[in-house]
């Protein structure tokens, strides 16, 4: 039988809060050892002021060491508040650098898509099997969020997936 949760691991990496992005937010590291994909799905919610944030994903190769910025991709769902026509869907599938993207500013209901490859946290350093991402807050405003981890492409698919929280 095809069961997702079978194939997907999923893990709450920063739990929604009112001021989600005070300072910098960096989620909680994932080991990736066992998994070929990471996507973190950062979900905002409403902002009192123009919060804008700037998006970066690190690697390491220990939960400890985890702070190397390194290339990944990304899609949006920003084009309009959400249950509005078009709200759910995604931009095309874009690289960033490895000093981010900005996010969009005041924007209620974003969705933000983080396609983490684990060839590239380990081409991004040695041995790395690590990664997190952090949102970085531009401004003063506070602005609702959190952040899921996916992983995905199991490389021993089992019933019972391992943690992936060190």
């Amino acid at each position: 039988m095809n069961v997702w949760s079978e194939k997907n691991h999923v893990a709450n990496v920063v739990i929604p809060v009112a001021d989600a992005w005070a300072g910098d937010t960096k989620s909680h590291v994932v080991n990736m050892k066992n998994y070929k994909k990471c996507t973190f799905i950062i979900a905002t919610g409403a902002s009192v002021a123009a919060t804008d944030g700037v998006i970066t994903v690190q690697a390491g190769v220990s939960h400890a060491s985890c702070a190397t910025d390194i290339v990944f991709k990304y899609r949006t769902q920003i084009a309009t508040v959400p249950d509005a026509a078009g709200s759910d869907v995604p931009t095309t599938l874009t690289t960033a650098a490895v000093t981010g993207f900005p996010m969009t500013a005041s924007k209620a209901g974003g969705i933000y898509i983080i396609e983490v490859d684990a060839a590239v946290v380990a081409a991004g350093i040695a041995g790395g099997d690590h990664c997190s991402v952090t949102v970085t807050e531009n401004s003063a405003g506070v602005q609702t969020g959190g952040i899921i981890a996916i992983l995905s492409e199991p490389r021993y698919p089992q019933d019972i997936l391992a943690t992936v929280m060190d």
